[in-house]
């Protein structure tokens, strides 16, 4: 009778949750730019879905080659240079497998040691092969898995035909190929991201799932550290899906996922700090992304001007609180701006000699981004039946990186893991307007007949 009356209060909490997400991206997506952009998008919609229904046979390996292909020919034409946060941990790389160590006392090793997991990833690699090219090779095999995996989770989440057309439509988005390029630290924890929700989905009730989605969490998060959005999102979505079948299991889940993922770092971090290295993977700043993140002035982008008052403080505490209270009748608009730029728009350093293709590619980019928010939007929008239970998971994901991009530093370059979550939606957008034409044409051909009577 308890788990009863629990489970009719999360269905109504659900349902609430879903108009309150619905609400909030409608207000980020009144707010896109050149929404006429949408129609250089829609023939390429068109030609996915035209080719998803002549692909029949091994689609997963002509898409895996065809990912492969577009992304070799990005990375060869789009001519990107290597800057900023990525430059240094490319060089530390060097440095390591150089077997110079002077870097880890530079002033971003010392505060952000936990960068230190890609540059250890990137060591192994140009152990084997000491060219930068080489790591956007690598780029490019583990984003067209990621292509798979949106092919095979959307494949679960409707059907075949949309998973198809969805994945190849991935394909031409601009941004995930400008990615390959820069050698960010984004693509292996989004394809382990990706993983994990195929294992939820897949693999119902087993006590070994929970088990491994921790340590693959565990992993993503030494290369980047968003895996808590992850578990906090797995954490509410055990609780919310509670039955009377599964609370045994739903509970052991938490404790297992919350336990490995606490104590499986603290393990890694005593390794590490017997080796060579002798450090941790730690971030020594850790209200430097809140500070930068509350500055109206910048909309809570990364600035020359927060780091040089922030890192030469002694109280960063005390600023934070002062910008807090010196801004907070402006935050209600930092807080729309951020979103606003976080999953609306997109920024690049390409450079190639015809600047009139570059604007071409721009503004096809828009319009597929356009696109698919509206699309998201579409299956946002909450229906009378009770939602999927890993949709609603991949909504809650989403709202959590919603909530925390309200107050931390905000890049559009941070989306990346956001757009491939709204991609997994979108087959269920397709299947939405599907149903709603069949429909449609069903209510017409009985008018007709009745007419006709």
């Amino acid at each position: 009778m308890l788990i009863s009356s629990y489970g009719d209060l999360m269905k109504k909490l659900i349902k609430l949750f879903e108009y309150l997400l619905f609400i909030l991206f409608l207000i980020v997506i009144v707010f896109t730019k050149e929404k006429y952009t949408i129609l250089f998008a829609l023939p390429i919609l068109f030609i996915c879905i035209f080719l998803s229904k002549r692909i029949n046979k091994h689609f997963c390996i002509i898409l895996f080659i065809l990912s492969l292909l577009i992304k070799l020919l990005t990375i060869i034409y789009l001519k990107v240079p290597i800057v900023d946060d990525f430059k240094t941990m490319y060089d530390a790389s060097l440095s390591l497998i150089n077997k110079d160590l002077s870097f880890l006392n530079t002033f971003y090793f010392s505060t952000f040691s936990y960068q230190l997991g890609h540059v250890l990833y990137q060591a192994l690699l140009l152990k084997i092969i000491n060219n930068i090219f080489f790591l956007k090779l690598v780029n490019i095999i583990i984003t067209s898995f990621i292509a798979i995996f949106i092919y095979l989770i959307v494949k679960e989440l409707s059907n075949k035909m949309f998973a198809k057309t969805i994945s190849l439509f991935y394909l031409f988005y601009l941004y995930p190929l400008y990615l390959n390029t820069i050698l960010t630290n984004q693509h292996i924890p989004a394809l382990l991201t990706l993983i994990v929700i195929y294992l939820i989905i897949k693999n119902k009730n087993s006590i070994k799932i929970p088990i491994i989605i921790s340590i693959i969490l565990v992993i993503a998060n030494i290369l980047r550290t968003e895996s808590i959005i992850i578990i906090l999102a797995l954490i509410i979505y055990y609780l919310i899906t509670i039955n009377k079948k599964e609370v045994k299991y739903n509970l052991i889940s938490i404790g297992i996922i919350t336990s490995i993922f606490i104590l499986l770092p603290i393990l890694i971090n005593l390794l590490l700090f017997n080796t060579n290295l002798h450090t941790k993977l730690e971030n020594n700043a850790p209200l430097w992304k809140f500070y930068c993140g509350l500055n109206y002035e910048y909309n809570g982008r990364y600035n020359e001007k927060d780091q040089d008052v922030f890192f030469v403080s002694s109280n960063p505490k005390q600023l934070l609180e002062n910008r807090i209270k010196e801004e907070n009748i402006k935050l209600p608009i930092l807080f729309l701006k951020k979103e606003v730029i976080l999953w609306t728009q997109t920024n690049y350093d390409i450079r190639i000699n015809n600047n009139i293709k570059l604007d071409i590619l721009y503004l096809i980019n828009q319009g597929i981004l356009n696109l698919i928010l509206l699309l998201f939007l579409i299956i946002l929008f909450p229906s009378k039946k009770e939602t999927n239970k890993y949709i609603l998971l991949i909504k809650i994901i989403l709202f959590i990186y919603f909530g925390v991009y309200m107050f931390i530093e905000i890049s559009p370059r941070y989306a990346y893991i956001l757009h491939i979550l709204i991609f997994l939606l979108l087959g269920n957008a397709l299947q939405r307007i599907d149903n709603y034409k069949f429909k449609n044409n069903f209510i017409i051909k009985r008018l007709k007949k009745e007419v006709n009577n």
